[in-house]
């Protein structure tokens, strides 16, 4: 898995990342949902398929 950015969180984005982490996939029937990295931006995504759920995106 890719490392998170060191970009701080606020609060709200992390009670919405912390709802979502560890729930089944709706994409696919084995996945289970973890904070990670999508293209460059802090994310929940599937653990098997790799689809984003959130992605909360950078400042530049």
């Amino acid at each position: 898995m890719a490392s998170l950015s060191d970009r701080a969180l606020i609060p709200s984005e992390r009670d919405l990342l912390a709802q979502l982490e560890h729930r089944d996939c709706t994409y696919c029937s084995d996945g289970s949902l973890v904070r990670d990295q999508y293209k460059g931006n802090t994310a929940i995504v599937c653990d098997q398929c790799g689809v984003p759920t959130v992605q909360l995106w950078n400042e530049a």
